[in-house]
């Protein structure tokens, strides 16, 4: 079921939410920054996980927080317009906006309009994009010769996982990742 909530209503609530957590964290800060425990804990504050931040996901589309850099904002905005397309072999690699794609196809659209491709590529040529690992905002998930698909901030955009034929859209399950290598760009 599509959420009704206004994409600007999302967004402010993402604010609201990272303001809290802010804020939080400063008087907590504070509160024990003149004592041993508050320095132990500082430390052991900073030496847990990174934050890693979140798409918002209305079960179709997704909308990233203004938290973001710009270039995740460009990347979920593009992907959101190809979301839904049907699937073809080979659609996207001869037609930049073509009426359907498959896996290499939908990811090099999007990052082409984003302006981090010059041109398509095949699952093969994502194996040699970028930089090996994952990615603080975005991984590519690499099978040459068989499949790609990526994550922004955790959540799935892939042209596998479903009804048949269905092609690129964002999907809140995870896939089993094995067999595939991460690759991701500098900045993201």
């Amino acid at each position: 079921m599509i959420s009704q909530n206004d994409p600007l209503d999302v967004l402010e609530d993402a604010s609201k939410t990272a303001h809290s957590a802010f804020t939080t964290r400063r008087r907590w800060l504070q509160a024990g920054s003149g004592s041993l425990l508050g320095i132990a804990g500082f430390g052991y504050y900073y030496s847990q996980q990174p934050y890693r931040p979140t798409l918002h996901f209305d079960g179709r589309y997704a909308y990233a927080g203004p938290e973001l850099p710009p270039l995740v904002h460009a990347i979920v905005r593009y992907a959101n317009e190809i979301q839904g397309r049907p699937y073809e072999r080979g659609g996207g690699h001869q037609v930049l906006f073509d009426h359907a794609f498959d896996c290499s196809g939908s990811i090099s659209h999007v990052l082409y309009r984003a302006g981090l491709l010059t041109g398509p590529l095949t699952s093969e040529g994502f194996a040699k994009f970028g930089q090996k690992g994952p990615g603080r905002y975005v991984t590519l998930f690499v099978k040459p010769k068989s499949h790609v698909f990526m994550a922004v901030c955790g959540l799935r955009f892939d042209t596998s996982g479903g009804k048949d034929n269905e092609g690129p859209r964002w999907r809140a399950t995870p896939r089993d990742a094995r067999g595939f290598e991460t690759r991701h760009l500098v900045s993201l």
